[in-house]
């Protein structure tokens, strides 16, 4: 068996142990399927590749860097960038929860990261 199949035979094997965990008002089944499958990939390769406090430390400094760029930005922009990227919703999901249109959304989205842009690249985190 690959390391994929067996990232995708234990998320619907803890589905189907724990169907509770999944929540239809956070977000669609395959959303919350992405995301649990993302993690468990993430664990497996942290696991098989020897996870480093060096790794840590600059996970560390770039979610700071990030948080310090979201904070700036105007709340509508910011709010649908974490739904988006931190919350793993679809445009179309975003759009929703903040009812708004769907262009609208996406519009706020690019405005955001092109405005987290050059932060990010002058903290060393993104290239510019």
């Amino acid at each position: 068996m690959t390391a994929a199949e067996e990232v995708i035979q234990e998320v619907f094997l803890r589905l189907w142990h724990r169907p509770e965990k999944f929540d239809p008002e956070r977000g669609s089944l395959r959303s919350f399927l992405l995301a649990q499958a993302h993690g468990r990939a993430v664990d497996l390769l942290q696991a098989t590749a020897g996870y480093d406090l060096e790794h840590e430390v600059w996970d560390l400094t770039v979610a700071d860097h990030v948080k310090e760029a979201l904070s700036d930005l105007p709340d509508d922009e910011r709010r649908a960038i974490e739904l988006a990227y931190f919350g793993g919703r679809t445009y179309r999901e975003v759009a929703a929860l903040l009812d708004q249109p769907e262009g609208t959304v996406k519009s706020r989205i690019r405005a955001g990261l092109k405005r987290m842009r050059p932060r990010l690249a002058d903290s060393g985190v993104a290239g510019s």
